[in-house]
């Protein structure tokens, strides 16, 4: 067996693993300083009769539960009988295989060992109590125990027990443990022998010698307490004795169904909500006001955090209050209004889509969370799209690969259905059209209270609903009449269908879909449309020949310098063969800057494992714009984190809050390669040189007007970068490469 983790979960260890037995193993092997004689006296009389049979070991698996009336945990089981009850120690080298399986034993399981032999009296003869302890057998931090252990046996032979049972119930009771009591130095050997064994210690040539010394001493210390001990030798398995992985407790999880209610149909729900959420409220909940206690449970509600779910009755509330919400708190509450509606029941969806299309207009963002998991309905989803098509190009860039991602959430067969023929000019205009039309045309059928169409037909069918735009074709047209949108969607989109992204086939393939759907509209469309779509794949063979080219240097094995010289003098011969186009390339992280050549002298890598490519890019213009390409590194988690620190910086300067942040641009090209905008920056300790950081701002941008002698837009640049911690608390501390002082 072969294990690919630093442990096991004990939730993983079936009873078997390739027909081989997975069982926990105890080896009992030994029981030390046990004497006949100290178990000769009965009810305080003397009794040659007493322990006088063979000696025996009894155990059981329980269940350290308090207040639980049956500890016992299974049958009681015994060892092989001892014949020579006066050989110290008593030899029994038996194993035992627990009867439960690590996934069925819990944190809680223990064992407990009663040692008992027989006593005769004038009615028979009856076994005899002798001594007993219990075990558990994960240890503080939840670890299997493994190892071997000497279990201190305490003395039962006064308290009159008659049965294993009374035992197992006095022991658990009193909490007699195995472990031995004040018995430092024992505890102490058994605890670095059993690491030892484990393989936790390092081996030394001095713990070779003193290992020899160690055994010996164990067994004088047993000896001088005269107690009674019980060597027991916890290993992994009977197929696998010499495993020391540790097994960790851990319980199956278990994944909460995202929707909170049944999805079962319920008679008693359908009659509820037809008798409280039907046509004929309507009227009267449109002048519902809450009153303040009303308003203080509607306030918490909307208040709530992304992914809460609603219960029933807080789902009930924001429904009775629907309009009263719209009007007052269109923006914040939308998403729980959503949330409140059962979309199973017709009726629902058609008064849903009514108050949606008098929805008070709300900001893009604010109709950003209906496009996650949490909300799968075509109403919800559709509604989002539209309210979209609101937002600015630069807004749609800020949040575009978010946008990218929600793609998984939408109706794949919806968007692998399209055909080449359709057409993708469908925009906000056009679904305002639609929507005028759909409310001219809807009629309400008053005995069910659901909105149709010319024909009967229902809301429930998808292509009933008045907005037609999902959010593929959304981001297909919007990427049509923007060059920096389309260079961005088409990378974002490459990511998802590179072979190395972990991702469901079917997901996959939606992205392989959406990139053919958007590179045959470009490739239909204007001249522009079709200058875009060359560049767009002349980007990609760049891309490739570069990466191609750095795969090379990498793979050679000379040192740093030398590599750098072999990168210049490839980037000296093949370098014009990477921009052989017809005309000047856009940068894929930057399209706003055209690439002539590639500067060969001042190409350079970094001392780091992955040895980055730092290169320099030439405009017509001759404009540097420097750059580093990164091989054998996900840069999708950097890409993210400054996407987020952008978005954090628009939302801060709403508020008033600028906190200069200058974020640099990451493109992940794929898992394993990608490029980072290169900055110019100051560590910190290399200030300290010059004294301290006024020091060196009033030397780097001096200003004899000032009090502080430092220009004034760049102390204020400084002071306001210091809130950077603001936006680590934010992205929970993820900011790369944060440790350079720009101004």
């Amino acid at each position: 067996m072969q294990p690919k983790l630093a442990y096991f979960p004990s939730c993983d260890l079936k009873p078997k693993f390739e027909g081989k037995s997975l069982l926990p193993l105890l080896r009992i092997t030994t029981i030390s300083g046990f004497k006949p004689e100290d178990f000769k006296v009965l009810n305080g009389r003397y009794s040659s009769l007493s322990c006088y049979g063979e000696v025996k070991l009894a155990y059981c698996i329980v269940q350290s539960i308090p207040y639980l009336k049956n500890r016992r945990f299974g049958a009681w089981s015994q060892t092989r009988t001892v014949r020579d009850m006066h050989a110290d120690p008593l030899v029994l080298n038996e194993c035992i295989e627990l009867p439960l399986p690590y996934s069925s034993l819990y944190d809680y399981s223990g064992i407990c060992f009663i040692l008992c032999s027989t006593f005769t009296d004038d009615s028979g003869v009856h076994n005899q109590i002798l001594a007993g302890c219990h075990l558990s057998l994960y240890n503080s931090k939840k670890i299997f125990r493994c190892s071997i252990y000497e279990l201190e046996m305490h003395l039962l032979y006064d308290h009159n027990l008659r049965s294993f049972d009374d035992a197992l119930k006095h022991v658990l009771e009193n909490n007699i443990s195995g472990k031995p009591k004040d018995l430092p130095e024992l505890n102490h050997l058994l605890k670095v022998t059993r690491k030892h064994l484990r393989g936790e210690l390092f081996d030394s040539l001095l713990d070779q010698k003193t290992q020899s010394v160690v055994v010996p001493r164990i067994e004088e210390l047993k000896r001088d307490s005269g107690r009674i001990f019980l060597g027991v030798k916890f290993e992994f398995s009977r197929s696998y004795p010499s495993l020391y992985l540790p097994v960790i407790f851990e319980r199956p999880t278990i994944t909460p169904k995202e929707d909170h209610w049944p999805e079962k149909w319920n008679p008693v729900d359908e009659m509820y909500f037809k008798m409280t959420r039907n046509i004929r409220t309507v009227d009267v909940d449109r002048e519902r006001a809450p009153n303040k206690e009303t308003w203080d449970k509607l306030k918490a509600i909307i208040e709530q955090g992304y992914g809460e779910v609603l219960s029933e009755q807080e789902g009930d509330l924001v429904w009775k209050f629907r309009f009263f919400l719209a009007n007052k708190f269109p923006e914040t509450s939308i998403p729980k209004f959503l949330q409140s509606v059962r979309w199973e029941y017709p009726e629902q969806v058609s008064q849903a889509v009514q108050l949606l299309l008098a929805w008070p207009p709300v900001s893009p963002e604010s109709v950003l969370e209906l496009l996650t998991r949490s909300f799968t309905h075509a109403v919800c989803r559709k509604f989002a799209v539209s309210r979209l098509a609101n937002a600015t190009d630069e807004d749609i860039n800020l949040y575009l690969y978010q946008l990218v991602q929600a793609l998984r959430y939408e109706n794949h067969e919806e968007i692998m259905t399209w055909c080449e023929a359709s057409s993708e000019s469908v925009d906000g205009e056009h679904d305002d059209e639609q929507r005028q039309i759909f409310l001219n045309e809807a009629t309400y059928d008053q005995s069910t209270g659901i909105l149709l169409q010319k024909g009967k037909r229902s809301l429930l069918e998808s292509d009933s609903i008045p907005w037609k735009t999902d959010l593929a074709s959304f981001l297909i047209q919007r990427a049509q009449s923007n060059f920096e949108l389309a260079n961005y969607f088409y990378w974002f989109l490459k990511l998802e269908t590179h072979e190395g992204t972990p991702s469901a086939p079917e997901i996959k393939a939606m992205f392989e879909h959406v990139l053919k759907r958007f590179m045959t509209v470009l490739e239909r469309g204007s001249e522009t449309q079709q200058i875009w779509r060359a560049d767009l794949l002349n980007q990609t063979k760049f891309v490739k020949k570069l990466h191609a080219m750095l795969r090379s240097v990498q793979a050679d094995s000379s040192k740093r310098v030398r590599k750098i010289e072999i990168l210049r003098s490839l980037l000296r011969t093949d370098g014009a063969s990477l921009l052989r186009f017809p005309r000047p390339l856009p940068f894929p992280m930057n399209p706003n800057f055209l690439i002539a050549s590639i500067d060969a002298n001042s190409a350079t890598l970094f001392k780091s494992t992955t040895q980055p490519a730092l290169l320099s890019l030439v405009s017509p213009e001759k404009h540097v714009y420097r750059v580093i390409f990164k091989i054998g590194d996900d840069l999708r988690q950097d890409q993210l984190v400054l996407q987020m620190i952008r978005l954090m910086d628009v939302v801060l300067k709403k508020e008033m809050f600028d906190l200069q942040l200058t974020p640099y641009n990451v493109l992940a090209a794929s898992c394993r390669h990608g490029f980072i905008q290169f900055v110019e920056g100051v560590p910190l300790a290399s200030t300290k040189q010059e004294g301290s950081i006024l020091t060196f701002l009033q030397r780097r941008a001096p200003s004899p007007k000032d009090p502080l002698g430092i220009q004034k837009r760049v102390l204020d640049t400084y002071i306001r970068s210091c809130g950077k911690p603001v936006v680590g608390f934010l992205t929970n501390g993820e900011i790369p490469y944060s440790r350079n002082l720009k101004y």
